[in-house]
């Protein structure tokens, strides 16, 4: 069997025909589709953080439904980030890529969504890619850049013990 990447277009369509039968897309569906396809590379890469898990789904796709996946899969896709930056993002509940553009040209993802003791940071309750993505999925680069800088530059330093 020949491995290809697939378009946008035909992960779409395979979503559409895959689906449970109270019409959601199952979790895990990204690697059923890549075996009986033969597909690989970002698009399903992507799909697969996408479809992890149901509640996964619920945040970061928008919803179960094969229109609602299909169309967060392309912005996912779409955005400039590498798989191990979209990681710390869902990692961190972020369901909108947008806010996230400036954060990590700056050099701020891993600080935003981890404390320096490594665990995922929470802000006023809630995952720090999710506060990010609530909060800014519509504000400008420059608030968005002020607001997280305001918050990591409030973590205190490491104690050379510690």
């Amino acid at each position: 069997m020949t491995t290809r990447e697939p378009t946008i277009e035909e992960v779409t369509r395979a979503i559409a025909e895959h689906v449970a039968p109270n019409g959601t897309v199952r979790p895990g569906i990204a690697d059923e589709l890549a075996a009986a396809a033969g597909w690989h590379g970002r698009v399903v890469d992507v799909l697969a953080l996408l479809t992890t898990d149901a509640d996964r789904m619920g945040y970061l796709a928008g919803g179960l439904a094969p229109d609602e996946v299909a169309s967060w899969l392309a912005r996912w896709c779409d955005s400039p980030f590498s798989l191990d930056e979209l990681r710390a993002i869902v990692s961190s509940a972020g369901w909108d890529p947008e806010p996230f553009v400036v954060v990590v040209r700056n050099g701020l993802l891993d600080r935003l969504v981890h404390l320096p003791d490594g665990t995922l940071r929470r802000v006023g309750g809630e995952l720090a890619g999710a506060w990010l993505s609530d909060e800014h999925a519509s504000s400008e680069e420059d608030a968005i850049l002020a607001a997280v800088r305001r918050l990591v530059e409030a973590d205190p330093e490491p104690s050379e013990t510690s």
